[in-house]
């Protein structure tokens, strides 16, 4: 069965969880069925591990078919498209580096164009602070990304005047359609593109999905995200 067709057997958790976050009125969801689905995201399928002073994140207005759940392989899982406008859904968090260090997640791709699926996953970084439970804006924010050519796995895009960094985990048209569980050292790759900046005084300030634009014709790119997880 291909990625997109298991998407269209996927249905909408029925969660009681309330959303937490604000502005999350997204163009073509029903406040309902966004409600679910936001709550979906934790602690599974898409993302686990999290405790209950943590906060919803919701950034953009994803459309009906952008953001749901989905069955693959019999399991639940968020489905991520792009469109034509950006979009980015996880949780504020505030950690230090050095405490959860492991970022772990499954994901299965659908066919793209260009150099990266348009379809990642974002951690933002903050240095020290957030005191009293407050949550640091992020000062530096790395993306996890599936690159058309599998020989670019490990390549770091390193950021230029505060632009996002951007890591290669894996790519390649062979490995589209199948699920791989994926875990990264984060205090590594945060060394590689800021190696200037200390991880004793980082903090990780969200972990997330992101959706970047997509313009191009029919279907957009899609993927299936779940169990993303921060680890020690």
């Amino acid at each position: 069965m291909t990625l997109l067709a298991g998407c269209r057997r996927g249905m909408l958790a029925t969660l009681l969880i309330l959303l937490l976050a604000t502005g999350c009125a997204g163009a073509g969801v029903p406040d309902s069925e966004l409600r679910a689905v936001m709550s979906a995201l934790g602690p599974t399928p898409m993302i686990v591990g999290l405790q209950q002073q943590e906060r919803w994140l919701l950034q953009g207005r994803p459309g009906a078919e952008q953001l749901k759940i989905a069955l693959d392989e019999g399991l639940p899982a968020v489905l991520v498209a792009a469109g034509p406008d950006s979009f980015m859904a996880g949780h504020q968090v505030n950690l230090h580096l050095l405490a959860v260090p492991y970022l772990t997640w499954r994901w299965k791709m659908a066919p793209h164009k260009g150099p990266y699926h348009p379809v990642r996953i974002a951690v933002g970084f903050a240095d020290a602070g957030g005191e009293g439970g407050r949550i640091p804006a992020a000062r530096r924010v790395l993306e996890l990304v599936w690159s058309d050519k599998a020989l670019r796995r490990g390549f770091m895009d390193a950021p230029r005047d505060g632009a996002t960094a951007r890591y290669v985990v894996r790519g390649g048209e062979e490995a589209l359609g199948r699920q791989w569980e994926e875990g990264m050292d984060l205090v590594t790759l945060h060394d590689l593109a800021w190696p200037g900046v200390s991880t004793s005084r980082t903090r990780i300030v969200f972990v997330a999905v992101h959706a970047a634009t997509y313009d191009g014709p029919p279907p957009a790119p899609a993927a299936l995200i779940s169990d993303i997880n921060l680890l020690r």
